[in-house]
């Protein structure tokens, strides 16, 4: 499977945490984490990210980058531990491609478990790019991690 791995893209503090939208830093960050994953895809991905606002704005934005129908939006990954995403990984083994789009510390988690590596802090719109193998009896660990994407988009 090629899993991309995705932090949501910039957003200001807020009251309320799960409504929070992209700012415009946000979308720039995540127009540009969108163009990476097209260039290191050749398949139409299935999406799936938090029910978040910030986070469906930037599963939003690189659907629509990607040709993506449309994605998979969840309440359980708004607060999902790494074990969820494994499973929800695990669910989608018929996908060669999968795009997940989440909350940090748990993305950046997600990747340091999946690859067996250090990963630390995601900045927002970072993705991680992995190589990731699913056997019948769960995930073949550790993961081939391929590249970390960390965006260079400035506010204007």
């Amino acid at each position: 499977m090629n899993l991309f791995i995705v932090r949501h893209g910039h957003s200001p503090m807020q009251d309320i945490d799960h409504q929070r939208p992209l700012s415009e830093l946000g979308r720039l960050q995540t127009r540009q984490a969108a163009a990476f994953i097209q260039q290191n895809t050749d398949t139409v991905p299935y999406m799936l990210c938090s029910d978040a606002v910030r986070t469906r704005q930037t599963a939003e934005l690189i659907a629509t980058a990607l040709g993506v129908d449309n994605c998979d939006a969840r309440n359980e990954f708004y607060t999902a531990g790494v074990g969820i995403w494994c499973d929800a990984i695990e669910a989608m083994s018929h996908c060669q491609s999968l795009v997940l789009v989440g909350h940090n510390p748990t993305i950046s988690q997600l990747t340091g478990y999946l690859t067996n590596s250090d990963e630390t802090y995601f900045k927002p719109a970072c993705v991680s790019h992995i190589r990731l193998e699913i056997l019948s009896d769960g995930l073949r660990l550790p993961a081939q991690l391929l590249a970390n994407f960390k965006p260079d988009a400035k506010p204007e």
